[in-house]
């Protein structure tokens, strides 16, 4: 809406008017000015640009010798023996934050292996995305890191079939070229109908526990045909992604000189095998995924999970990755799992569960399971976790390597911890029954309790 009359500007207000500006101004820039340099020396600054660390990146953490980032002017000392007192004392101190609310639960356990030294709260509590944790490990376990899912195509009579082998690092780029190749196997066939097969993954699309908001913005139908991810935050996730990955494909062969007749309707995988594309491998795409917390491909490897147990649904593949957990020695007590990303608030994990399987996954005779402890999120640096570690919490930028867990009224990290001396902990802390306004004050000091871990002499 206009104002009823145009605003004055200085060089049109009276004399009287600009003798008050020539007061007023030099006032406020000086204001402006000293705010400014407080707010740099503050750290202001850095936090609204994100994280602008001052240490250099951190070293790529090794499995069988874990050790801390590399910080200018310190030396990485040897790991040491668990200080009991000290590390009961961060627990207080944790605990002690009342911005962790009243449903704190924490556990910090050594990374080598066994029970928690020290915990706080009983029971399970509502994980969000740091389930993504058990569903790598499940994968990996099932699969093994290296293992490559396939997209390919076929032809029965003139039909060429789109067939999703449940990649999910299939990109635009590997479709092009999928339909490149497919093109040139036609040969003389230059007119074709178009048909997509998915049936690799059976049951809903989606979860009967999700909110009905989830669709679109976090997470999209869960399918074993997909094209870069089905979507994102930022464009929206497809409800159909093996329609728009089939559609995405009739393009491309017209691109490549197939005529398509019709559009693609679904089909099955009969026929002769044209042309065939491998992804990346789990190990990747197992890191991408607990790297940028991405829904869409949490859920996709829970389903291969549920595939390898022969029931590719949502409750054969949480049972599924339930069993794999318990066959690798944990104790899955008190676990529920309605999907494989978090996203469910019925999903119940105790903290003690996440303990072993970062231990786990961390065990040096277990390499199959590494990039579920590679994969995860550096403080400061990497992922989620790349904008967060500011003020208090800064010295753990680089020291903690953490899966972020994020819904309304739930927060959480879970991780490894590096401590002053060297030596490596399992820390998980789960935070719920807040308001929603206070989940930035939960998410500060839930950095600030995995930094209290980084700066702390906990072993000797």
């Amino acid at each position: 809406m206009e104002p009823d009359t145009p605003p004055k500007w200085p060089s049109e207000e009276t004399d009287e008017a600009r003798g008050k500006l020539a007061i007023v101004v030099p006032l406020v820039l000086a204001l402006l000015v000293g705010a400014a340099a407080a707010a740099y020396a503050l750290g202001w600054v850095r936090y609204a640009q994100g994280n602008v660390a001052p240490t250099p990146p951190p070293a790529p953490l090794s499995i069988a010798t874990v050790s801390p980032a590399a910080v200018a002017g310190q030396q990485t000392k040897t790991p040491g023996k668990p200080d009991q007192a000290a590390l009961e004392r961060v627990m207080r101190e944790m605990v002690g934050d009342k911005r962790l609310g009243r449903h704190l639960k924490a556990a910090i356990a050594p990374l080598e292996g066994g029970a928690p030294l020290v915990t706080h709260g009983t029971g399970a509590a509502t994980p969000a995305s740091v389930t993504k944790v058990l569903t790598s490990v499940a994968v990996l376990e099932a699969y093994g890191p290296e293992r490559r899912f396939e997209t390919s195509t076929t032809l029965q009579g003139s039909t060429v079939t789109l067939v999703g082998g449940g990649d999910a690092s299939l990109t635009s780029n590997d479709l092009d070229a999928l339909a490149a190749e497919t093109a040139r196997e036609l040969g003389t066939t230059k007119t074709v109908s178009l048909a997509y097969d998915d049936s690799l993954f059976a049951g809903p699309v989606l979860s009967p526990t999700w909110r009905r908001t989830y669709l679109g913005e976090e997470v999209g139908g869960i399918t074993a045909l997909l094209v870069d991810h089905g979507g994102s935050q930022a464009t929206g996730y497809s409800r159909d992604p093996s329609l728009q990955a089939a559609e995405q494909f009739k393009k491309s062969l017209v691109k490549h000189g197939i005529k398509v007749d019709g559009k693609p309707v679904r089909g099955t995988k009969a026929g002769t095998q044209l042309a065939v594309r491998q992804g990346d491998t789990l190990r990747e795409i197992v890191e991408y995924t607990l790297q940028h917390s991405d829904n869409q491909l949490a859920e996709v490897l829970a389903r291969h999970v549920g595939l390898a147990a022969g029931d590719p649904t949502f409750d054969g593949s949480t049972a599924a990755i339930t069993a794999t957990l318990k066959d690798l020695g944990m104790d899955t007590t008190g676990l529920v799992l309605r999907d494989g990303s978090g996203l469910s608030r019925q999903n119940r994990i105790p903290p003690t569960l996440l303990v072993s399987a970062l231990q786990t996954a961390a065990n040096a005779k277990r390499p199959e399971l590494a990039p579920a402890t590679t994969g995860l999120p550096v403080a400061g640096w990497v992922g989620s976790l790349s904008r967060r570690f500011n003020f208090d919490a800064e010295p753990g930028r680089g020291r903690v390597r953490a899966k972020t867990g994020t819904l309304t009224g739930v927060s959480g990290l879970s991780g490894i911890v590096v401590d002053a001396r060297g030596t490596p902990f399992v820390v998980v802390l789960m935070a719920d029954g807040f308001k929603p306004e206070q989940t930035l004050d939960v998410r500060d000091a839930l950095d600030d309790a995995m930094a209290s871990v980084a700066t702390c002499r906990c072993s000797a």
